[in-house]
């Protein structure tokens, strides 16, 4: 049998990565193995391409991708002392991070629509304004992980709105921006449940359910108002059925 939407759409998001960044270098690979071992790594992605699968939005998403792991999973990460950043070491993970930054703007400038281009360059704009400030005291006194987590939700939200706009779906672009809000935040939530302990790690389970009943909503509303004509109908509500199950499935280690 076929694999559908979203299963048949990774392999293309992959192939379009390695088409694009094609320096060997071990620290650049490694970043990559890190991209691809992750369950949902391609989340903006498969968000971009969630009410059609043209090269634009694929470009949009697959950028929005460099520029989560090179940003958020590189760079804002270097002090944490674990993971791939320690492996790598701050020189190597610095100049890896920027390769895929640049990378992912080379990818991004091959969407010719100039308004979705400025709306996707503010996002990642102010989302790196607010990484900065993750690196202050929170007068809140929330922990850097939760609001460093808050901060991979534009990005998510930005890859959904821009995919609406550039399949020429324009009017859908604020309830798909709504269910990557919410597909985003369960995914960091889970992320957090893992992180946590007692008490703290059962709140974080109790938001995540929270964010999953919001991101079904989100899908049978958008599904609702899509054209049965395409054969775009459900393709949200298996989304988020894809996302709940890598969710539930063990954390991949690298290789």
């Amino acid at each position: 049998m076929t694999p559908k939407y979203p299963e048949s759409l990774l392999p293309r998001i992959r192939a379009q990565v390695q088409d694009t960044l094609t320096c060997q270098a071990e620290t650049v690979q490694l970043a990559l193995e890190m991209h691809f071992a992750q369950r949902l790594g391609a989340l903006r992605g498969l968000l971009a391409c969630c009410l059609g699968e043209g090269q634009a939005a694929m470009d949009v998403g697959v950028a929005l991708d460099l520029v989560h792991v090179s940003l958020q999973r590189l760079h804002v990460r270097l002090e944490d002392g674990t993971g791939v950043p320690a492996m790598m070491g701050t020189g190597a993970c610095v100049l890896a991070g920027d390769y895929l930054t640049s990378a992912a703007f080379k990818v991004l400038i091959r969407c010719r629509d100039l308004a979705v281009l400025d709306r996707v360059a503010r996002t990642i704009t102010h989302t790196c304004e607010q990484d900065n400030r993750v690196l202050e005291a929170d007068s809140r006194g929330r922990s850097r992980d939760r609001r460093r987590a808050a901060l991979d939700l534009a990005l998510a939200g930005v890859a959904a709105e821009a995919g609406a706009i550039l399949s020429g779906q324009g009017e859908l672009a604020r309830p798909a921006r709504r269910l990557g809000l919410r597909l985003q935040a369960l995914h960091a939530l889970t992320a957090l449940v893992e992180h946590s302990e007692a008490d703290e790690a059962e709140g974080y389970r109790w938001r995540a359910q929270r964010a999953l009943a919001g991101a079904q909503r989100a899908a049978r509303r958008l599904d609702a108002r899509l054209n049965p004509a395409p054969g775009l109908v459900g393709r949200a509500a298996a989304l988020v059925a894809f996302v709940e199950q890598a969710l539930h499935q063990p954390k991949p280690a690298l290789a």
